[in-house]
């Protein structure tokens, strides 16, 4: 969860379900049998995206507007998304276009299961998204460099002061 509100919820719900759970909060490592490392910590997303195999993006199922991509695609995570993505639609749809990420058509668990399968047992295509999520991620650096540059071309000054 992206909400530290919601930490001890999923965890319940996770435990309600008979899951082993491990948690990352409580310095709980995961163990053979463990099938959720709940990462329910602040400023670690970085750490959980490249010790990833995919990231599903999933408040992009449901008409949620989704979240940003590309901080998984600059680990080099094969992305996941669902049909609501206009929170980020041109992210979104760049890094679909370019093979970044795949895009399931929403809350069918059959399709999304069936993508994850794919993705998770093609070793080529996973590597080939991997770097394709890379590649995605370098096109939207320097945001800030650029956005300064075009205030100050302008004649606008974005420092107070100045």
């Amino acid at each position: 969860p992206r909400h530290p509100q919601r930490f001890d919820d999923v965890a319940s719900l996770v435990a309600s379900r008979g899951i082993a759970l491990k948690r990352r909060s409580l310095d709980e490592f995961p163990q053979a049998d463990t099938r959720v490392w709940l990462g329910d910590s602040m400023g670690e997303m970085a750490s959980y995206y490249a010790a990833a195999d995919l990231a599903l993006i999933g408040g992009s199922l449901l008409p949620f507007g989704g979240q940003n991509l590309i901080e998984a695609a600059a680990c080099g995570c094969p992305v996941l998304v669902g049909p609501h993505t206009f929170n980020f639609a041109q992210a979104a749809d760049d890094a679909v276009l370019c093979g970044a990420a795949v895009r399931v058509a929403g809350a069918n668990p059959a399709e999304l299961a069936a993508e994850v399968e794919h993705i998770l047992t093609n070793l080529d295509y996973r590597v080939n998204m991997k770097e394709k999520a890379i590649a995605f991620s370098d096109t939207h650096k320097g945001a800030t460099d650029r956005t300064m540059a075009l205030l100050e071309a302008g004649g606008i000054s974005a420092v107070a002061g100045r």
